[in-house]
């Protein structure tokens, strides 16, 4: 991703105009999209050097609202038009870039650019926290196989993210409060998520009883619990595309106990009672 300030109207590299007065993700080619820039220009030096940082911070959380990832970016370059196009670097930020995702299937890719297409969300006080918990369970869960105990933190950041949608830790509250606020879009498919996802961390991952924590010594039954993480995550991007009444992409997700073998949750209520049952 680049920042780019230049003048009204100019072209860029490719021939490209850029309107400027969007704001927001933009493909940097609309004939060919591919990058995505977020562009602004400024008057001069001072509205430049005085630009608040925190709004970048914002268009990266659009993004990965739009696209459903925890966007670690391995550079962002601000450019400055000094008259012959956006071609001097003023700064540039590096970051270590992510070593595991999620796959990105084609289908999921349309549903991204539709999203985008339908322009920015509106983010409220509410959905920064509940995505902010949410980005970061992604991001502890592309790293899984490289620390112990990543797959724990991930289930209880997707959990967060769900308390604070639904305004309460205390499971029947929550669900109430799921009814007040989305009516009859929280049908009885959300109910029985929800509910699961509840009672999976006061057994689990929260005030466990002594009785469960047969997962510390079994391998089957700790897969059993590590599941519930992808029933957590669906759920908690299903009710966030609520609160934000527009859909979301939810992305395929998938737990690979063996080369051979992997499990994926799609929302299924069916399932809770089966492949993705309490142990």
């Amino acid at each position: 991703m680049e920042y780019l300030s230049e003048k009204r109207g100019q072209p860029v590299a490719n021939g490209d105009l850029i309107n400027p007065f969007i704001r927001g993700m933009i493909h940097f080619s609309r004939s060919s999209p591919s990058n995505l820039f977020w562009w602004k220009s400024f008057t001069g030096p001072e509205e430049l050097f005085s630009f608040d940082l925190t709004i970048l911070e914002s268009a990266i959380r659009q993004l990965e609202l739009h696209a459903e990832i925890n966007l670690t970016y391995s550079q962002v370059t601000y450019l400055a038009d000094v008259g012959t196009g956006p071609n001097l670097a003023l700064m540039i930020i590096k970051r270590v870039p992510i070593g595991r995702g999620v796959a990105f299937e084609v289908e999921e890719r349309a549903i991204v650019s539709a999203s985008l297409a339908q322009g920015d969300i509106a983010i409220s006080d509410k959905i920064q926290v509940a995505q902010q918990h949410y980005s970061t369970g992604m991001g502890l869960l592309a790293g899984e196989d490289s620390f112990a105990g990543l797959i724990d933190a991930a289930f209880m950041q997707f959990y967060l993210s769900l308390e604070s949608l639904l305004e309460n830790h205390e499971r029947e509250k929550a669900l109430n409060r799921g009814k007040e606020l989305y009516r009859e879009r929280f049908n009885a498919n959300f109910e029985a998520l929800v509910r699961h996802v509840y009672l999976a961390r006061h057994r689990f991952f929260g005030h466990a009883h002594p009785k469960f924590l047969k997962g510390l010594l079994d391998a089957e039954t700790a897969f059993q619990i590590a599941k519930q993480t992808l029933v957590a995550r669906w759920t908690a991007r299903a009710v966030l595309a609520l609160e934000l009444n527009r859909p979301l992409v939810i992305r395929e997700m998938r737990l690979y106990p063996k080369p051979n073998y992997s499990v994926c949750f799609t929302g299924d209520p069916m399932t809770l009672e089966g492949e993705f049952c309490l142990p």
